[in-house]
């Protein structure tokens, strides 16, 4: 995926996210544009994920609607009893226009055309456009097709970065593979202080956590 995509793609899961934020705090995009001091056009374009938010705008934002900003570097949206993925409709709207846009970068990495690919596929070369502008969702067999047409293997065309469905796959995977005494320790919700704590002791640097077992040393003896 190229970088223009790959921004295209974060700015629509931004917007996602903040309509969501806005929604959950009973803001109105009026309410939201004033406070930034943003036309309000703006702010519905930014929604829309048409247009780039700033990080001082987002800051603001998050002040504004009383979530951390943090929320937003992720793909998860609010819930009372926690996150939620992004809805099935926009989730498959963002992958076409991703496998699309994959499509074409290796259409015209090859130097094949349009054309081409329509008579390989034998559809009307406009359906390749729609194809490659995530217009149309792509079947599979057909991605099948052009894939291997192209020189390209299929699982080029699967988002592993954004995508919350394969990242929730990797993960439950990941954790099938631990032994069964630590799965139970770690999906055991009155061990998350226990696991955060982990994690934040994991990302210190080496001196920091010499200084703490040498302390602990001296507590113990």
């Amino acid at each position: 995926m190229s970088s223009k995509e790959r921004l295209l793609l974060r700015n629509r899961i931004l917007g996602v996210l903040i309509r969501d934020a806005r929604l959950a705090a009973g803001k109105s995009q009026g309410d939201c544009s004033a406070f930034l001091g943003i036309p309000t056009g703006r702010f519905s374009d930014i929604e829309r994920g048409a247009r780039p938010i700033s990080l001082p705008e987002l800051e603001g934002f998050a002040h504004l609607v009383d979530v951390p900003v943090e929320h937003f570097f992720g793909d998860r949206m609010l819930e009372d009893a926690g996150g939620q993925q992004l809805p099935m409709d926009e989730l498959l709207t963002l992958r076409n226009r991703v496998v699309g846009a994959l499509l074409r970068t290796a259409r015209l990495a090859l130097g094949r055309t349009q054309h081409e690919c329509g008579r390989k596929l034998r559809v009307p070369v406009s359906r390749i456009s729609t194809y490659e502008y995530g217009q149309t969702a792509i079947p599979l067999t057909e991605l099948e097709v052009l894939a291997e047409f192209l020189q390209t293997p299929l699982d080029t065309f699967l988002d592993h970065e954004y995508n919350p469905i394969h990242k929730r796959m990797r993960q439950t995977r990941a954790l099938e593979h631990l032994p069964e005494d630590v799965q139970a320790f770690v999906v055991d919700p009155l061990n998350t202080d226990y696991l955060q704590t982990s994690i934040r002791l994991s990302k210190m640097p080496a001196e920091e956590l010499r200084g703490i077992a040498e302390a602990l040393l001296e507590i113990t003896y």
